[in-house]
């Protein structure tokens, strides 16, 4: 059955989301964008309409409608999603054909895995995650809600990551790491110690900065 959808957010992510549809397991029809830059309002954007500003949300409320939430940032992602999380909607997950995920993996709601992850065993991924193009989560890893994986990162097995982290391009993480909630990891990074809370690390290894 097709679910109707709304995408929320006409940047990377959500025209990602927007020109790959048929990647995905399950079958939607787009309904539009909703998107706070007014500049974007009326056009069209990888061939789906912009309706409006986020607080359309409202409208469709109660509709039987799916939500995705097209933003990678995961600062901006958890303050939307903060504003609007009482009203009625489905939140699928989007997961690319061509990722690897294991038996034995968990996911939350609203998550988007690109193609080319891949996902080992007992790894738990909670709610409204971005892992981008060609990442690697080794065994037991843990993923706390609204953070977001640039492509490339490859995480060791055991990792521990919070709510709100983003990982940059190419960053890596030895096992058994845990990076606190709101952390910021720079491109290219090896995370070889545990990242406390709020931090921005760079380098290799990885050193504060903050």
């Amino acid at each position: 059955m097709t679910q109707k959808l709304l995408i929320i957010g006409a940047g990377s992510v959500g025209k990602f989301v927007a020109y790959n549809i048929n990647q995905f397991n399950q079958s939607f029809e787009i309904i539009g964008f909703l998107d706070d830059d007014a500049s974007k309002h009326n056009t069209i954007i990888a061939g789906v309409p912009v309706l409006g500003a986020i607080d359309k949300l409202q409208e469709f409320s109660g509709k039987d409608m799916a939500i995705v939430w097209g933003i990678a940032f995961p600062s901006i992602k958890k303050k939307l999603f903060d504003n609007y999380q009482n009203l009625s909607f489905n939140f699928p997950n989007f997961i690319a054909k061509d990722a690897w995920v294991s038996e034995a993996v968990t996911f939350g709601k609203g998550c988007i895995i690109y193609p080319g992850t891949t996902i080992n065993y007992e790894t738990v991924i909670a709610d409204f995650v971005v892992i981008n193009m060609n990442c690697s989560l080794g065994h037991n890893c843990s993923i706390q809600s609204f953070s977001s994986l640039a492509p490339g990162v490859n995480l060791g097995g055991n990792t521990a990551i919070g709510c709100c982290v983003e990982m940059g391009i190419g960053s890596s993480t030895v096992q058994g790491v845990i990076i606190a909630d709101d952390a910021t990891v720079g491109g290219q990074a090896m995370v070889v110690a545990n990242v406390s809370n709020a931090d921005v690390v760079v380098g290799v290894p990885a050193k504060s900065i903050k």
